[in-house]
């Protein structure tokens, strides 16, 4: 979400509370962004973020099986003709 820095510094109580849920806050000025207003880095409340909106929950159990493929060729090969161009 964006705010206006005068609505910030009216609202700023509401603001931190929101951003302490979770919800990151883009603080800007006169339409362009300066900062952003978030909770501590490791500190979202990731179902407190589902039941405001804001995060959609995964949907699958993972990424599936991973398909390894063989190189053709070695890195340095690789990388000695880029140099060479």
């Amino acid at each position: 979400m964006d705010v206006a820095i005068r609505e910030l510094k009216a609202k700023l109580s509401a603001y931190v509370q929101r951003a302490a849920a979770g919800e990151r806050i883009t603080v800007t000025d006169r339409g362009k962004p300066v900062a952003v207003l978030g909770p501590p880095i490791g500190q979202v409340d990731l179902d407190a973020a589902a039941a405001a909106g804001w995060l959609t929950p995964a949907t699958s159990e993972g990424l599936g099986p991973v398909r390894r493929h063989r190189a053709v060729r070695s890195v340095l090969e690789v990388l000695d003709e880029d140099r060479s161009e």
